[in-house]
């Protein structure tokens, strides 16, 4: 289909699935975004997605932070006009919308980079089989007769062998109150639609304060830092609590499956 010269359109093949992944992920960076449309093959060219990122900035469906880089990349946030395009194809989010007053926070830049990282990980190693974010959780949430007890920060399914195993997965960036804890205790006590969680922290300091704010509770936790993780995903090292052996998250994960939970 041609268009009208300096006319501006969005199309569903290219600029959605765009829009989709920038508002999904709260924070990306152009480097970030590009490997991620690659892996689900909504674009193949970087010369047709650079040109594709300067028409939408220029319309003002993303904005560029300033100040801020992630590895020499800028970053990248949707707008309320973004957010406008995408519910004009039918793509609403709940959790973040075009009437929303509170926009993606710049607190959260660091902390939603980090998660695409992990993301891009399992994906370069051909691990991941789905990705649901936390604004796609949150929103099934607000409408689910049989919600998750937490907004977690991804539910993640991959590859562990020939079988695909699910987890929740939270990333810690820095620790919370104990009475916050209190209340995620609660909600992992009580979720029953998820096997495991996968925490992964920033530091070691903060896994071994997760770990005494966390444990022991009656949901199969998983403690590792994030870079351990990424550098070395399944074949990683995770802590379950202060007595059990080291475990690899292939082996945490193999053994949360409900045939052996339980057992």
């Amino acid at each position: 289909m041609r268009y009208v010269k300096g006319s501006f359109v969005i199309t569903a093949q290219g600029d959605i699935p765009l829009l989709r992944q920038v508002r999904n992920s709260r924070f990306i960076s152009h480097q970030q975004l590009f490997e991620l449309l690659q892996y689900d093959r909504h674009v193949s060219s970087r010369g047709t997605f650079n040109w594709r990122i300067q028409r939408l900035l220029k319309a003002h469906h993303l904005e560029r932070m300033e100040s801020v880089s992630w590895q020499g990349s800028p970053i990248y946030s949707i707008t309320p006009n973004g957010l406008v395009e995408l519910e004009s194809q039918g793509e609403f989010a709940i959790a973040l919308h075009s009437r929303t007053r509170q926009m993606p926070d710049r607190v959260q830049v660091f902390h939603a980079l980090e998660l695409n990282a992990i993301r891009l990980s399992m994906a370069r190693n051909a691990l991941l089989v789905s990705w649901q974010s936390e604004v796609e959780i949150s929103s099934a949430n607000m409408v689910s007769a049989a919600p998750y007890q937490k907004d977690y920060d991804a539910i993640v399914k991959v590859w562990v062998g020939a079988e695909v195993r699910e987890f929740a997965l939270e990333y810690e960036r820095s620790l919370k109150s104990s009475k916050q804890y209190e209340k995620v205790r609660a909600a992992l006590e009580a979720e029953r639609q998820i096997g495991c969680v996968l925490y992964l922290t920033a530091d070691v300091d903060l896994l071994l304060a997760l770990l005494f704010q966390l444990t022991p509770v009656a949901k199969r936790l998983g403690f590792l830092t994030a870079r351990s993780f990424r550098e070395r995903l399944l074949a990683a090292s995770v802590t379950m609590d202060a007595r059990s052996a080291l475990v690899t998250v292939e082996e945490f994960l193999h053994y949360s499956h409900p045939l052996y939970i339980g057992s």
